[in-house]
Parts: C-alpha cells; sequence; structure tokens
C-alpha cells in the first residue's frame, strides 16, 4: 500500500500531540525522540509531491514550537485534535 499525504498528515500530528505531551511533562527526552519522529513524518511527507501538505506540515510544527515556548499548549492540542480528526475517518 502506498502511503499518501493524508496519512503522513495524521501521523504528523500524532507525533506533534506526543511532542506536546512531553513538553507539559517537562520530559525533556521524550520530546526530542518526538521530535526527531516528527521531523522524519514531515520528511517523509514531502515524497508524496504534495507541496501544500508538506507546506501545512511545516506550520504545524512552527505551531507545536510557538505553544511550546508561549504556554498554550492546551489550546494547540484542541486544534489539533479537531484538525486530524477528519484524516482519521480514511
Amino acid at each position: 500500500m502506498k502511503k499518501d499525504a493524508r496519512y503522513y498528515f495524521a501521523n504528523l500530528g500524532a507525533d506533534v500531540m506526543r511532542c506536546i505531551l512531553a513538553s507539559e511533562s517537562q520530559d525533556n527526552q521524550r520530546y526530542e525522540s518526538s521530535l526527531v519522529r516528527a521531523r522524519k513524518t514531515l520528511g517523509a511527507m514531502r515524497s508524496t509531491h504534495r507541496p501544500e501538505a508538506y507546506e501545512e506540515g511545516l506550520l504545524l510544527m512552527r505551531a507545536m514550537e510557538y505553544a511550546r515556548v508561549s504556554g498554550h499548549t492546551q489550546k494547540l492540542k484542541d486544534n489539533l485534535n479537531s484538525l486530524i480528526a477528519p484524516y482519521l475517518k480514511h
């Protein structure tokens, strides 16, 4: 089965959620390993030749970093759950 941009975007959402949860619990080791996984997923998304999906993935990664440093992780978690939910139905 060939993996498409939807597959990678949903996985990126899960990776970002793991990063957020690790950050909230101040588990730096788990945060870093989740961040590595998110970057790999983002790289794999690029191979789907859907530049708009890759760009959205980049924006999601930036939003995660902003939420982490600004202390707005709960808002991002809520928005991320809403964003990813439709991809999980396919």
